[in-house]
C-alpha cells in the first residue's frame, strides 16, 4: 500500500490535469502523433539551472531534487524533468510530461528526453484500481472530510476549477480551494482520499463533498451531494 501511495504522489508532484482524448504518444520532434502543435523544448545538462528532477525508487519512495548529481545512479534511466523557467501553460503540463534518461550525456553534453502523454503516464501508473478503505497509517489522519463544506482540489490554470468555484459561490455552497500543484500537503491529502475511496486520480477538479469524491464538475451531482452537508460554521462561501 505504501508503494501505491508513493506512485499516486509521484503523479501528483508532476501536475494533475488530465485531458480525455490526449494523444498517447508524443514524438521526439515535439509534435503529438505527428501533428502540427509544437511543444516547448528544454535543454538538460549538468550545469542547467531551474530544473527539477523527480524519480521513483524500487521501494516505492520518490524524491524531487534540483540537480542531476543528486539523482541516484540506479534511478536515472527514467526521470521526470520540470523546467521551472517555463509556466505550466508553456510546458503544456496538462498534456505532456518530459521524461529524461540521465544515465549518460550525449556528445554535446545534453541528456536525451522524450515527451510522454500525461494520459498514458497516469494510466500506466494507476492501471489497477485501489482497494477502497485500506489505508496506510500515514493516510488515516489525512483522509478525513469536513462535514460542512466542499473541498475542491484544483490548479491555478484549471478553467473548469474556476467554473466550479463560481457555481458554488452563486449557489451559496461553502467550500475551500486547495491547489494540488502548489501545495504538496494538498497533493498527499487527495492521494489519501483517493485510496480511501478506491478511485483513480484522473485530473482536476476533484471535489470532496462530505466524503464523496466527485471527479470533474457536474452541477446536478454537486448540488445533490451538497444538500447532505451539515450547516457550515461560517456562512461565507470560499473561506476555510
Amino acid at each position: 500500500m505504501r508503494t501505491r501511495l508513493a506512485r499516486l504522489l509521484f503523479v501528483a508532484v508532476t501536475g494533475w490535469a488530465l485531458l480525455p482524448g490526449c494523444p498517447d504518444q508524443v514524438d521526439r520532434t515535439g509534435k503529438p502523433d505527428g501533428g502540427n502543435e509544437e511543444f516547448a523544448k528544454i535543454r538538460i545538462t549538468d550545469e542547467a539551472k531551474g530544473l527539477l528532477f523527480t524519480y521513483l525508487l524500487a521501494d516505492g519512495s520518490f524524491e524531487t531534487v534540483d540537480s542531476i548529481d543528486k539523482v541516484p545512479k540506479e534511478a536515472r534511466d527514467q526521470v521526470i524533468v520540470v523546467d521551472t523557467k517555463l509556466s505550466p501553460e508553456k510546458r503544456r503540463s496538462s498534456q505532456v510530461i518530459y521524461v529524461a534518461d540521465l544515465s549518460s550525456p550525449r556528445d554535446d553534453g545534453t541528456y536525451p528526453y522524450s515527451l510522454v502523454s500525461r494520459y498514458k503516464f497516469e494510466r500506466d501508473l494507476l492501471r489497477e484500481p485501489t482497494k477502497a478503505g485500506v489505508l496506510p497509517e500515514e493516510c488515516k489522519a489525512l483522509a478525513v472530510s469536513p462535514p460542512d463544506r466542499v473541498v475542491i482540489y484544483s490548479t491555478s490554470w484549471c478553467g473548469v476549477c474556476r467554473a466550479a468555484e463560481a457555481f458554488m459561490k452563486k449557489e451559496g455552497i461553502p467550500f475551500v480551494d486547495k491547489d494540488v500543484e502548489a501545495d504538496p500537503a494538498a497533493q498527499k491529502e487527495l492521494a489519501c482520499k483517493a485510496l480511501k475511496a478506491g478511485k483513480r486520480l484522473s485530473g482536476v477538479p476533484v471535489l470532496d463533498i462530505g466524503g464523496e469524491l466527485q471527479l470533474g464538475f457536474d452541477r446536478d451531482r454537486l448540488l445533490a451531494a451538497a444538500r447532505r452537508l451539515k450547516p457550515p460554521s461560517s456562512p461565507t462561501p470560499g473561506q476555510p
